[in-house]
């Protein structure tokens, strides 16, 4: 007997349920009672999960506060919709996750495909071999001799900065929000240490790099927070927030492009520019780095690994650099002691030189507590390609695992009254007994951040000028209300006002 189409469409139905749904269910399901022990103490919405919880009404420090006081637990489990996303919130644990160079999760729902519309393949996101060979190509961009080169640009952000901040001080006594102008300073440094690219970024209102880069954020934060984009990049590119964020991501590429294609040109046009150059550029270390069988980086390569370098070293140094100078404001004390420090070092002297940069001692330790306040990326993810204990609990190969840096900065038993601003913590008796992976502002492990130095370089540069130059007054009528992007942000901007000193 000859069966009919809608037998056959019938049977292939149920095949492939049984072949394919019913399994992915069961290991689901067997997933789901695995980590019940990983429980979050928060509650969870039918639909949204633990999304709910992701606010820009309440400060993020306060709510993950509340999350680890009094919580002994190592690992946590927090609903993405019906996406179980895993954190490692104990040193313990995450040390246990970051030791390894396994390769972080890319594929559709997981969280780093957030990023690669934009950064492509880069550091960042790349994976296994790739990013092993990638970044011993890209590890000499990032020597001290070329970290040195730097400090003369990072004077030169901050004369115009500073001279910005005394202008608008001049014309309105009120305070003034320092964001617009810090990021603008922080890409004018990138695009001169990555592409010796001085297109007077500091007198735009807005350059568009900037727009860019805040929206690209911003539209991503909103994928998330719909299940149904997060887990299509089809559906989010139909929506009006997916076709703005193509816009700006269109943008953003070309706006590399047109930088490469014109280095490449000069250097074909003349093959010893490279040698005649005073300092190489991060853009120039790309176009000559060679393996071990003499290959370099590809096209598309140089321009993934000048997005991830422009976006991940402008924007998250804007944000430290804003908290700084919120905590100063706030903490009096702590600046003066600062300053006293900085007119120790330098002496007469306006700008700071790269040997200043070592005595800095108290800078660093108030920068370090701004970073565990206000890390540079709150979290980092992972990958199990083989099974993992953690807790307890033997978890399968091919686990999401989120290293949640905020929420073991935030751990009462690391840090007691962790809301409490103290930069003693960092004194070296304070920190010899303390848990190598407790404090996390850039990451640990062997995919640690590659541009830890060059941004704390360009951090303790910008703000030593700007305190030896100016007091900082926090306006205290300004509300301050830090929330989750991808960086920790102040969703009001920070104000201020500069006093002559």
């Amino acid at each position: 007997m000859m069966l009919s189409l809608v037998d056959v469409v019938v049977a292939v139905v149920v095949s492939y349920g049984l072949w394919f749904v019913v399994p992915a269910l069961w290991r689901y399901y067997t997933f789901c009672q695995l980590v019940k022990p990983f429980k979050s103490k928060r509650k969870s919405h039918w639909l949204l999960g633990h999304l709910i919880h992701l606010s820009f009404t309440e400060s993020i420090l306060t709510s993950v506060a509340k999350l680890m006081e009094n919580n002994p637990k190592k690992m946590m489990i927090e609903w993405m919709s019906f996406i179980p996303q895993l954190h490692a919130i104990h040193p313990d644990t995450v040390a246990i996750l970051l030791r390894s160079s396994e390769p972080k999760p890319n594929g559709p729902g997981q969280p780093y495909s957030l990023f690669t519309p934009f950064l492509g393949d880069g550091l960042a996101t790349s994976n296994g071999p790739k990013w092993e060979r990638n970044r011993k190509l890209i590890t000499p961009a990032f020597h001290f001799d070329v970290l040195r080169s730097y400090v003369s640009i990072f004077n030169e952000v901050a004369d115009i900065l500073l001279d910005k901040f005394a202008k608008q001080m001049s014309e309105s006594p009120e305070s003034i929000d320092v964001m617009d102008s810090l990021n603008l300073a922080t890409l004018d440094v990138i695009l001169r240490c990555s592409l010796s690219y001085d297109g007077d970024i500091q007198k735009h209102e807005n350059h568009p790099y900037v727009e860019a880069v805040h929206e690209i954020s911003r539209l991503t934060m909103e994928r998330v927070r719909k299940p149904w984009h997060f887990l299509s990049w089809k559906l989010f590119t139909m929506s009006a927030n997916g076709k703005q964020y193509v816009k700006y991501v269109e943008y953003m590429h070309r706006f590399a492009d047109e930088v490469i294609v014109k280095r490449k040109r000069e250097v074909a046009d003349d093959p010893s520019l490279l040698q005649k150059k005073r300092k190489l550029d991060f853009l120039d270390i790309l176009l000559t780095a060679r393996d071990d069988s003499g290959s370099g980086l590809t096209d598309k390569e140089i321009k993934d690994e000048v997005n991830t370098f422009m976006f991940g070293g402008h924007d998250t140094t804007k944000a430290t650099l804003g908290w700084a100078i919120y905590n100063f404001g706030k903490y009096p004390e702590e600046q003066e002691r600062v300053y006293q420090e900085i007119c120790d070092v330098t002496g007469d002297r306006k700008n700071i030189e790269w040997e200043d940069l070592g005595k800095l001692q108290r800078m660093s330790m108030f920068l370090k507590e701004t970073f565990r306040l206000y890390p540079p990326a709150p979290s980092t993810t992972r990958l199990l390609t083989k099974p993992l204990e953690l807790d307890g609990v033997t978890l399968p190969a091919g686990t999401s695992i989120m290293a949640n840096i905020l929420c073991i900065h935030l751990r009462p038993d690391v840090f007691p009254n962790p809301l409490e601003f103290r930069a003693d913590r960092f004194l070296p008796e304070n920190t010899e007994n303390r848990h190598p992976y407790a404090f996390l502002p850039f990451s640990a492990g062997p995919r640690n951040c590659i541009g830890q130095n060059f941004a704390m370089n360009e951090e303790k540069v910008i703000l030593a000028r700007l305190l030896k130059r100016f007091r900082i007054v926090l306006d205290d009528d300004h509300e301050v209300l830090p929330v989750p992007l991808f960086i920790v942000q102040s969703k009001n901007g920070i104000k201020v006002r500069f006093e002559d000193r």
